[in-house]
Formats: structure tokens, sequence, C-alpha cells
């Protein structure tokens, strides 16, 4: 289905670049660090989006007189002689971003990077068919959602009123890849309220799509599907209001068919929901301290339920209060690369706290500095030995996002890049609001 654009930009940006995913170990280091002082090889990958490997990227272990080394195509690195804990580094020098995660010791991450490049390449391809069945025409008052589902790849629209569709699906990876293809029948009163039923649901599974082309006569039959009812309350933390309420179909637990949002919100609701065997329903929910029309500053919580059925009338959805931040206070001058940066610990998680130039000069990227960490506290990194020095007299803002359940840094290379609306596992996203400081004349 076509996903509405979110409400907020920060903040979705950092979670689904590294978000946590389901049903993974919490300790997941089959290599530990033999102790001892012990030195190994780290051999892991750094991946960005949808876990497509970054053009003109470098990286760095500090230590033992180390430089950056740059990714292969795949996004791979091997490096020699590390001691644990390590911290790593990952700089893009042409977009001004990097990197930082401290305290790892597994030998094999799979890291998460923040970038500020703009995602090019990839493979698409045209997907276009007919749907038969549920009431037509297929009209405002019963819209047909179609979407593809893949593990690389998505792409979705609506049919028309005679049940035919076309839709782009974009992916990166290999020149192919197999899906399958869903269509659902709402009924509603209105385009901006939830449904008030649903008349037919269809799937067709091992859809393959090659880059370049165009899949035709890819067509889907739905059938009748009974209504019920998904009811429960939500308790936000003090001070956040309500924004938005997502809710979705999981047909199994790696695909999430966005069904309808709401943005007109309380704390208790009661939901038209598709009954679909063998199927469960997901629910997102974002609250946000300050202005709701405009959180771009403000802190906001979310989060992402799984595993509800329909017919539910008592699930209660738990908000967790984001960081907040402490030291410097909001505005501060004169930072410098020993200025201590605190926050409050997100429960049950780890934190990744941005820094980001507000004002770059035209035609520039922002300089942005993305640290990861289970602590509740950093310093600027000095990255001065991969040439990106903290820039002297600027003014940046700087805020935190807590992930959970995440038991270690460790855990963080196996929970990257997931679709945060896939899997079994319920889990939390905070960020907070955003603060600013501006550096020294000799940061």
């Amino acid at each position: 289905m076509k996903n509405a654009t979110r409400m907020w930009s920060l903040g979705a940006a950092l979670l689904l670049t590294a978000c946590p995913g389901p049903d993974t170990d919490p300790n997941p280091n089959p290599n530990p660090d033999p102790g001892g002082g012990s030195t190994f090889t780290v051999a892991g990958k750094v991946l960005a989006g949808e876990g497509q490997p970054i053009e003109g990227t470098s990286i760095l272990i500090p230590g033992n007189g180390r430089q950056a080394v740059a990714l292969d195509s795949t996004g791979s690195f091997s490096i020699e002689g590390v001691t644990a804990p390590y911290d790593v580094i990952v700089v893009q020098r042409a977009h001004r971003s990097a990197t930082v995660y401290k305290g790892l010791s597994r030998r094999d991450p799979t890291l998460p990077f923040i970038t500020n490049a703009e995602e090019t390449g990839g493979s698409k391809a045209t997907l276009e068919g007919t749907i038969t069945g549920g009431s037509t025409p297929y009209d405002d008052d019963v819209p047909t959602h179609v979407e593809f589902v893949s593990a690389n790849g998505s792409g979705g629209t609506e049919a028309s009123p005679e049940g035919t569709y076309s839709t782009e699906v974009n992916w990166s990876g290999s020149s192919s890849i197999t899906g399958s293809l869903f269509a659902i029948q709402l009924e509603s009163s209105s385009p901006f309220l939830p449904p008030t039923g649903y008349l037919g649901y269809g799937r067709r599974d091992n859809v393959t799509l090659n880059a370049g082309t165009t899949s035709s006569a890819i067509d889907v039959a739905m059938n009748s599907v009974t209504s019920a009812r998904l009811a429960g309350t939500i308790t936000a933390p003090a001070d956040y209001a309500l924004a938005m309420i997502s809710v979705g179909l999981m047909p199994e637990q790696n695909i999430n068919l966005d069904l309808f949002r709401a943005f007109e919100t309380s704390s208790a609701f009661d939901y038209v929901v598709p009954n679909i065997p063998q199927s469960t329903l997901s629910m997102e929910v974002m609250a946000v301290k300050g202005d709701v029309s405009d959180p771009e500053n403000g802190a906001i919580s979310i989060l992402y339920k799984k595993g509800l059925t329909a017919g539910t009338s008592n699930a209660a959805l738990v908000l967790q209060e984001p960081s907040r931040p402490g030291q410097p206070a909001d505005g501060a001058t004169v930072v410098t690369r020993t200025t201590e940066f605190s926050w409050t610990a997100f429960t049950g998680g780890i934190h990744m706290v941005q820094f980001q130039e507000k004002e770059p000069a035209a035609g520039t990227s922002p300089y942005t500095v993305s640290v990861f960490t289970s602590g509740t506290q950093t310093t600027l990194p000095d990255l001065s030995t991969v040439d990106m020095g903290l820039p002297a007299n600027t003014r940046f803002t700087w805020r935190v996002q807590g992930i959970a359940p995440v038991a270690s840094m460790n855990a963080l290379g196996d929970l990257a890049l997931i679709n945060p609306m896939r899997g079994t596992t319920d889990f939390t996203v905070g960020t907070s609001e955003a603060r600013t400081f501006t550096t020294s004349a000799a940061p």
C-alpha cells in the first residue's frame, strides 16, 4: 500500500536506518574476545538503507597507529590486531558524514551508517495487472490497495475503478527480486477516517521482478473477508500528546501491510479491522511533546506493537519516555571536543546521539556526526585523523534517540537495517527534543 508521508523527519530518518529487528539473540557474539588483552581480527560490514553498501566510505578502528581503510564493493572490511572493547569510526568525507560506534567486542559486526548522501542507483521494475473480487467499481468509497512486498523492496498503488493497477517497485542489490502481491479492499465513509469495513482480500506469491522490465498480467483475485474490532487503550508519557496511530495487517511476521492511519487520536481506540486467518495486526503509535502539528524539534515517542488479533478488546499500549538532554545547556557556546554531552538513559536500550551543522554553506552537506553508545554521555569525537576535524565557530543541533529493547552495543549488529514493522517483537523508539550549541574558535 501507499505509505503516507511521515509527520516527522529526523525521527523517521534515524529510526529507519537503525532500528531493532525481531527475534534476535540479545547477546549475539559467537566469537567473544578471549580476554587477557588478546588481539583478533574484526571482519564485518557497514550498510545503509535497506542493506546496500555505500560508495566512497572508509572505516577506522582507532589504535596501534591504524589508518582508515576503504570498504569494499559489498560494504565489507577486515582489520587485524584489534583488542576489545573497541570503537569504530565510519566516514563519508565527500558528504561530511561520520558515525561512531562505541564499546564493541564482537568480531563480525554489521553496522548501520547514517549518511547525508541521497540514495542513488538501485533497480526498478514496473508491475501491472488486474484485481477481481470484492465490490465494484473500485472507487473512493471502496478503495482497493495493491502492494508488492519483498525483503529488499516494495511498491504500492490503488486499483483503478475498472480494477487495473500499475506500480513501480524499487530495490537494491541483485537484478531481480521475488516477493508477494497483496490486494485488500476497504469500505470507508471518508478517505480521512479509518475504514468501516473490509470487502475483499487476495494474495499472490512467488512474483519475480527483473530490473528494467514490466511484468504484466500479474492478477490477484480477492475473496470475501469478515470484519472484527480492535480496541484498547494507549498510555503516553506525561505531557505527551498522541499524534498518529497506524494499523497494519501482518500476513506473516516479515510482512506488514499498512491498512490506515488515524490522526484524530485519543487514549482509547476502537477500530474495524479485517479478520483474516493466520494473520495478525500491528500498531504504530506516536506521541509528541510540544507542537503536535510541527514535531521537528520536539520530543517523540513511538511504540511498535505486534501480534494483535482481530477481536481484541483490551489491548494495552504503553509508550516509553524518551531520553532527556542534560548538559550542555541549550544554546551553549564555546563548545569543544572536551565538552561533555549527557542525557538520561533510555530504559532497556542503547542510544544514538546526532550532532548536525545547522546552517551549512550553500551547496555543502551539513557536517553530521552520529554516535551509538550504551552509555549516557559522550564528547564530540576526534575525527581529525579521517580529515573531518570539528568546524570552528559553527552552530549545531543535537538530539538523542533511544532504541529498545537492545541488550548491548554488540546486539546492534544483528538489529540494524530491519524494517520496524516486521517481526514479532514489540519495541519502542524515543527521540529527545533538539538543542543547539556553537563550537569555539579552536574546538
